[in-house]
């Protein structure tokens, strides 16, 4: 370089022998304030071909590894959009409201249960605990196969089986939901497209199942708790309009059994590209590229500034000794 700069941005002075009763004169001056980038860029020019193999070596290194040595994962993808179930409880509270006040229709919202404002935000949930993902996989048999795509074996397994494909799956399963568009889209990851597609439709089909035996649960439950209602109530007009909501739950019942699209619509089924989700070869090499190329430049830096450094060190100090040598 130039001249020797500390790490703190100071350039020094030549060393001057100092005359007898002159002040010795400061050693360096404060440039901190004043930084010649011109310095830095010289030894990054000069060194070029040293950066262009470093990059090299990390991005090919890189190409090969997650070309040909780490595992694919496959994503498949699903988006639903929940349908309201509340218009059947709003439409018949309101109608007991209108008939018999507010107490008519608190009674029948305590019998036919409440509404939530956002179907999805209940769905989600759902999909992502402990209970539904633990009947999923013993109703579908997936344990010995997660385990073994994780390379466990369940013979030397000392934690509790169920909790470990419980922490595979959430790991592999991914769930968002966007409030623009309503719509809840699903994400499973596997070795395998097929296989992600095949368990992601395992999500889907056992939330609908889900849904739908509680539906006819509760509608069931409507059904007799307005029943028993309607005995006991003796107001004839009353007593019809609970045999009409009592008509109303029943169908709310066979719908949810016979309705294929019940509680959601399917938009898109579990798909999976072609191609692996990850590793994603090309994003990685611009990335290790760009690692490489700042690592490689903080070094050169780093490794010109311990040798100006010591050129400092070792030029003081021959000028020190000069100094005494010149002194009667």
């Amino acid at each position: 370089m130039d001249s020797a700069r500390n790490k703190r941005g100071a350039s020094y002075k030549s060393s001057v022998p100092v005359q007898r009763g002159e002040k010795r004169a400061e050693s360096y001056e404060d440039l901190s304030d004043q930084i010649d980038l011109s310095e830095y860029l010289f030894a990054i020019g000069h060194r070029w071909r040293l950066i262009a193999v470093t990059i090299l070596l990390t991005v090919a290194t890189t190409f090969i590894v997650t070309k040909f040595v780490m595992t694919r994962w496959y994503r498949a993808e699903a988006i639903i959009r929940p349908v309201g179930q509340n218009a059947i409880l709003q439409q018949t509270t309101g109608l007991l409201s209108g008939i018999g006040g507010n107490a008519i229709g608190g009674l029948a919202a305590g019998i036919l249960g409440g509404a939530s404002g956002n179907d999805a935000d209940e769905y989600m949930p759902i999909l992502t605990s402990f209970a539904f993902t633990d009947a999923l996989v013993k109703k579908h048999q997936l344990t010995d196969q997660l385990l073994a795509e994780e390379r466990i074996s369940l013979a030397n397994l000392t934690e509790d089986p169920d909790w470990v494909v419980y922490r595979i799956l959430k790991r592999r399963f991914e769930c968002r939901f966007a409030q623009s568009t309503g719509n809840l889209t699903l994400y499973y990851q596997d070795q395998k497209r097929s296989e992600a597609e095949r368990i992601l439709g395992f999500y889907i089909d056992d939330l609908r199942e889900k849904l739908r035996y509680r539906q006819v649960r509760d509608a069931t439950a409507a059904v007799a708790s307005l029943k028993e209602e309607a005995n006991a109530s003796s107001d004839a007009l009353l007593r019809d309009q609970l045999y009409e909501l009592i008509a109303t739950q029943i169908q709310r019942q066979k719908l949810a059994q016979v309705q294929a699209d019940f509680a959601f619509i399917k938009l898109e089924p579990p798909t999976s590209e072609d191609r692996p989700y990850k590793p994603a070869v090309l994003l990685d090499c611009v990335i290790v590229g760009l690692l490489s190329a700042i690592g490689a430049i903080v070094w050169i830096l780093g490794m010109d500034g311990y040798t100006a450094d010591l050129s400092l060190t070792s030029s003081r100090s021959a000028g020190g000794n000069e100094e005494q040598s010149a002194e009667p």
